[in-house]
């Protein structure tokens, strides 16, 4: 059988190696907390105030935040959006569960882009935005702190999600694919 398009190569560049990594952390995400109504969404274990829907945009914000803000310099829309007027971005607001979907893929679609350009020997190494007083983080070390976020929370939305409905797993199945990954 195939492996999954999210699966990390089993030889490759220390580039392809680390966003092999980060898009199967991703995919395992996006698995846990999909198709959800928005009640499921904001639900609570009773020891947590972490629900899917706030890791949903939480996630967002982090990636916009690494890829756009500090890699690519651009403006952060998503993370400036989500923590406007001190808002919280774990709060989940609204009625619509396509729309917190919707921050979720796009924040990823918009990094998996700006990781096209990181692939490029050397990419990694750059300096980052990220100023310590002068310091400037490399590419590499963002790209490692995103990784460990996603180890972080894949671990909630595990917790999360089986008490929902009893959802378990490592991995996503080998034919998921997430709305942001592209289709043949």
């Amino acid at each position: 059988m195939k492996e999954p398009l999210w699966e990390p190569p089993l030889a490759g560049t220390e580039a392809q190696h680390l966003f092999g990594m980060l898009d199967r952390l991703r995919a395992t995400f996006r698995y846990k907390a999909d198709g959800l109504g928005i009640e499921q969404l904001r639900c609570r274990l009773a020891s947590s105030a972490l629900s899917l829907g706030g890791l949903l945009q939480h996630l967002a914000a982090v990636e916009d935040e690494k890829f756009t803000w500090l890699i690519a310099r651009r403006k952060p829309e998503t993370l400036l959006a989500l923590t406007a007027d001190g808002t919280d971005q774990f709060q989940v607001v609204g009625e619509d569960p396509a729309a917190v979907y919707r921050i979720y893929d796009r924040a990823v679609a918009a990094s998996r882009e700006i990781q096209l350009e990181l692939l490029e020997p050397g990419a990694l190494e750059k300096p980052s935005a990220l100023d310590f007083g002068g310091e400037h983080p490399s590419i590499r070390r963002l790209v490692c702190d995103v990784i460990e976020e996603y180890g972080r929370h894949a671990g909630h939305a595990d917790l999360l999600r089986e008490a929902l409905d009893g959802r378990v797993g490592e991995d996503p199945p080998w034919d998921y694919l997430p709305p942001w990954y592209p289709r043949s």
